[in-house]
């Protein structure tokens, strides 16, 4: 019995060992290539990587990392995954599904950045849209007379 006491502690550790560190580091390693990625212009395959975690790791703090890195390749102008619509939902998702991760306040500011740029957006949209029945109109009232 004594002799199973003194070998728990070692069991405990070698089973610590063997099972949290990848676990825990395979997904911070996963954002690290998915942000250099990003940094490098290549936005797809960082994309994929930051889908990957949400996919794999998703009890992980990691994937609001990921959720984090998507939302800002989707919200960034110069990238090729540009949505500031799908940002939104992105950066909505992190704040619902992670409601207490490191990237709260910076969701939050751009969510209610990007909720401003769409409502701009449509407002112009409906204006274009208004726009173009008043030159219909006035093209048909010049036709008439």
């Amino acid at each position: 019995m004594m002799r199973a006491l003194r070998a728990l502690p070692v069991l405990l550790l070698l089973a610590a060992c063997s099972a949290a560190p990848v676990s825990f580091r395979a997904p911070a390693r996963l954002i690290a290539q998915a942000d250099d990625l990003a940094d490098q212009g290549q936005a797809q395959e960082a994309s994929h990587v930051y889908e990957r975690v949400l996919r794999e790791y998703p009890a992980d703090p990691a994937a609001a990392s990921a959720l984090y890195g998507l939302g800002r390749l989707q919200a960034s102008p110069a990238s090729p995954l540009r949505s500031y619509r799908a940002a939104h939902a992105t950066f909505s998702r992190l704040l619902t599904e992670y409601p207490q991760s490191r990237w709260e306040r910076e969701a939050r500011a751009w969510r209610a950045v990007l909720a401003d740029l769409l409502a701009r957006e449509d407002e112009s949209a409906r204006l274009r849209a208004q726009i173009e029945r008043l030159r219909r109109t006035d093209l048909d009232l010049e036709r008439r007379h």
